[in-house]
């Protein structure tokens, strides 16, 4: 019988998990210098913006033995911050995060020839925020922020078909912030707020023609968001990590899955609570580690869990006859279990500003 803790991590891989655990306990400064306070002078611009190819590559011939396969791995990453103080009483800070990568494999034909498959999608990432708070000098300072995601390419469709830029993810979060940590070398900032939620996601309406239709959802619940940025290992090594914690009070289409008699559920193949998983806590823990080998040479260490157990951009719809008219969307926006996502790469990094 598996323990609450394991259907939340799922297949998480336990050794990066310790890693973890044991870069968090490498944390605190060794040094008992008093680190220096980070000061922004007003009206300045801080930007940020740095951007990394990572190639792997191998090849064989026809004739080669042992059965490998020759493969190409490639991912282009951008990362970017922009921050300003506008005047003493406001501070504005934006995050930009882009990654693509493909997999090119290659296999091997009945003849035993070798032929290169089309590739697949390995990484794919769209996200940009901008926080401003109003630095008045309180205990804590109010805030509001928008954030933006999506990905290049989505490539969820059965049929193999690719959607370009979807879903659209809209967030309009107010609240209250405070910044803990304000060091050259270290931050800590956590807020705690009310969020709006908005999706804009197209599906394709049947499998016969590239015709679709674009579903929009709404939701709206409390958020707590807590970035932390430091450097570990004496210095050689930044860790960057965000921990978001996400609980909806409404959703638009929750109605229709209140709707639903035990024969619909039953022949949708769905769980009899499937009603109460929009409504479930979301938990969102990123973190990137990156150390610089050479001016151009880096390595990074990408980890990230997500716990949500419904994909809320997903509605249900319902059918004209009753049930479900969509039963195999609400199946695949199903997560009982944690999500983990983990990159490891090696390759040329530059930093533009």
């Amino acid at each position: 019988m598996k323990t609450h803790l394991e259907c939340l991590l799922g297949r998480a891989p336990v050794a990066a998990l310790v890693a973890i655990a044991c870069l968090l306990g490498t944390a605190a400064p060794g040094t008992a210098q008093k680190p220096k306070e980070k000061k922004l002078e007003p009206g300045r611009w801080y930007p940020s913006l740095e951007s990394g190819l990572n190639i792997t590559q191998s090849a064989y011939s026809n004739n080669w033995g042992g059965g490998d396969k020759g493969s190409v791995v490639w991912a282009l990453i951008t990362n970017g911050t922009l921050e300003n103080q506008l005047n003493e009483k406001a501070n504005t800070k934006s995050a930009l995060k882009l990654a693509f990568g493909q997999t090119h494999q290659q296999t091997v034909r009945g003849d035993g020839a070798r032929v290169w498959d089309k590739p697949e999608k390995s990484t794919d990432l769209v996200d940009l925020e901008s926080i401003l708070r109003f630095t008045l000098g309180w205990v804590v300072d109010p805030y509001v922020s928008g954030r933006f995601e999506s990905q290049f390419q989505d490539v969820s469709d059965p049929s193999g078909r690719t959607l370009y830029l979807n879903p659209l993810k809209f967030k309009e979060s107010g609240g209250v912030a405070r910044a803990f940590i304000k060091e050259e070398k270290r931050e800590l900032l956590s807020r705690f707020g009310f969020t709006f939620r908005q999706s804009s996601r197209r599906f394709f309406v049947d499998a016969a023609d590239g015709e679709t239709r674009t579903e929009t959802t709404n939701d709206g619940g409390l958020e707590w968001v807590t970035d932390y940025k430091t450097s570990v290992f004496d210095g050689q090594v930044a860790w960057t990590t965000k921990l978001g914690l996400y609980q909806p009070v409404f959703y638009s289409f929750r109605d229709i899955l209140d709707g639903l008699s035990a024969d619909d559920l039953a022949a949708a193949g769905l769980p009899s609570d499937v009603a109460d998983y929009p409504m479930t806590l979301a938990v969102d823990w990123e973190n990137i580690f990156s150390t610089q080998i050479t001016k151009y040479l880096s390595v990074n260490l990408y980890l990230r869990w997500l716990y949500d157990k419904y994909d809320n951009t997903v509605p249900p719809k319902e059918a004209a006859a009753g049930g479900l008219a969509n039963p195999g969307d609400v199946l695949g926006a199903i997560r009982k279990t944690g999500q983990f996502k983990q990159t490891l790469s090696i390759g040329i990094t530059y930093r533009f500003l």
